[in-house]
């Protein structure tokens, strides 16, 4: 049996965080280098002496971002149980890696090649992407190491996009852009800062908010939320255990043999919240399982661009979703707004793959 915390309504507190961003090699002060919380609308620059400061409503853990052009992202975990006063932040000039891309070993085609690509891939296939601008797309730069068979790409500032679907728009730092063709596996990672856009009229900002309603019924967002409350099932959701086996192959043979493959089994009992959960703490949900787990979001069918993509899917079918942990040792920490650490320890397959892009993306102020 699970404890679960009780809640209590208290006024929120205003944290602040305070310090100062300096050159690392010279240790001279850098102004104008921007300041924010990732995945929030909280942010800031630094003044000609370098120093900043944040106020934030709340407590919880954030990625407490810094960038600036000609130098690396910086990004480092806090948690405001109270205030964070008289960092010392030291920025790295850019790897040399990046350096030489820019200055003239990337790919002068780049995007007409790879520009689809990486919109797809960053920005998403969904309705909401539809909507989406990159209004510098200049500052995209491709390189592919045919010895490697991997492209990469770098920006030279931090991307803007405007998404006119949900009223935001992004200044999204990328540190990391990295497709593989021989394994094809895909990572990418970055650090966005959220701004409102004005809508033009009462119409426009109703429709945002519907939109962003819409958004967020389903969304990854939405489970952890139910993970951390221990609603999963109030919410919603279904969750299974997806197993891999090895069985033999009904066609494909080696000097007579079958071979073996591996297929997905699945185990048809649903689970509760608390056989993937628990507290840690007041402020802090874990979450833990083996195998894959599906996910099921009754609520809402898949979208039909989702389906067009897709074989094995059909019109009607809820937003199905698995997930999986490669190390199932390990322990996600989840927030209560939906925040989760460390992302890198699990992987999200099927629809939450195709439409957990920066077209879906919500604040983690958001509140539905």
């Amino acid at each position: 049996m699970i404890l679960w915390m009780a809640f209590v309504q208290l006024l929120p507190a205003q944290r602040i965080i305070t310090g100062k961003v300096i050159d690392g090699n010279t240790k001279q002060a850098l102004p104008s280098a921007s300041v924010f919380l990732a995945n929030t609308s909280v942010g800031t620059s630094v003044n000609k002496a370098g120093e900043f400061k944040l106020e934030i409503t709340g407590t919880g853990r954030y990625n407490l971002v810094v960038a600036l052009i000609g130098y690396e992202t910086y990004a480092r975990e806090v948690n405001l149980q109270e205030d964070i006063a008289g960092l010392l932040i030291e920025l790295k000039p850019r790897v040399s890696e990046l350096e030489e891309v820019v200055v003239g070993n990337f790919d002068k085609n780049g995007w007409d090649k790879w520009g689809d690509f990486f919109m797809e891939m960053l920005i998403g296939g969904t309705p909401n992407a539809m909507h989406c601008r990159l209004l510098n797309k200049k500052a995209v730069k491709f390189f592919y190491s045919k010895k490697e068979n991997i492209l990469r790409a770098y920006a030279t500032e931090p991307l803007v996009i405007e998404n006119n679907a949900l009223g935001f728009n992004l200044s999204y730092s990328l540190t990391q852009f990295e497709h593989n063709y021989k394994t094809r596996i895909f990572f990418y990672q970055g650090y966005p800062l959220f701004t409102e856009k004005t809508p033009k009229n009462n119409r426009q900002k109703t429709k945002w908010i519907e939109a962003r309603k819409e958004t967020y019924k389903g969304s990854l967002m939405h489970f952890m939320r139910s993970v951390f409350r221990n609603k999963i099932i109030e919410e919603g959701f279904e969750m299974r255990r997806v197993i891999k086996q090895k069985v033999p192959s009904l066609t494909m043979k080696i000097n007579g043999e079958p071979i073996m493959e591996e297929i997905d089994v699945l185990v048809n009992s649903p689970l509760t919240g608390d056989s993937i959960a628990f507290a840690i703490d007041d402020n802090t949900a874990g979450l833990q399982f083996k195998d894959y787990l599906q996910v099921i979001y009754k609520d809402k069918l898949m979208s039909s661009m989702y389906i067009k993509s897709k074989r094995n899917v059909s019109a009607g079918d809820p937003m199905t979703a698995r997930l999986f942990m490669p190390d199932a040792t390990k322990v996600i920490s989840v927030l209560a707004n939906g925040s989760y650490f460390l992302g890198k320890d699990i992987l999200t397959l099927d629809y939450w793959a195709w439409s957990e892009k920066l077209s879906n993306l919500l604040p983690l102020e958001y509140r539905n």
